[in-house]
């Protein structure tokens, strides 16, 4: 087989393309490697002109990245619902300590399970008082007072 041959070529570049798709963030990579190892195949079975390997080469990088990015993602990383599970509130109605006096609308701050969590509140929280947790929004918890 040369050194030449398109076929070996694309096949190169997918493989070029895997690797860089560990180095790099955001998972797109991985479907230009699998186009070019689509239109290495298609240059092993037919000649093609190069014209027809790049339009192969572009239609199935976008084919496969619209198509399969949502699957495949879902198999790597995860249903992002699943997420949610992981979070403080997943058994709900958690307690903690108020660590930093939330006077609304400013923030406070709580510690949670060894870790101090900026806080919100409806309603005014000393430092030391014991709350539950009634949300998460990312880093900012809602807390309320224990009746």
């Amino acid at each position: 087989m040369e050194l030449s041959n398109p076929g070996l070529i694309w096949l190169s570049i997918g493989v070029i393309l895997f690797v860089l798709e560990m180095a790099v963030p955001g998972f797109v990579l991985f479907f230009f490697g699998l186009a070019a190892w689509i239109t290495a195949l298609g240059c092993y079975l037919f000649p093609w002109s190069l014209n027809t390997q790049l339009a192969v080469f572009l239609v199935s990088s976008l084919v496969s990245l619209f198509t399969l990015r949502t699957i495949v993602k879902k198999v790597f990383l995860g249903d992002a619902k699943d997420d949610d599970a992981d979070s403080i509130m997943a058994n709900g109605g958690e307690k903690c300590v108020v660590s930093a006096a939330i006077n609304p609308p400013a923030k406070g701050q709580v510690k949670f399970s060894g870790t101090f969590w900026r806080a919100e509140a409806e309603e005014n929280i000393e430092e030391g008082e014991v709350v539950e947790i009634v949300e998460q929004k990312d880093l900012l918890i809602t807390v309320k007072k224990i009746r």
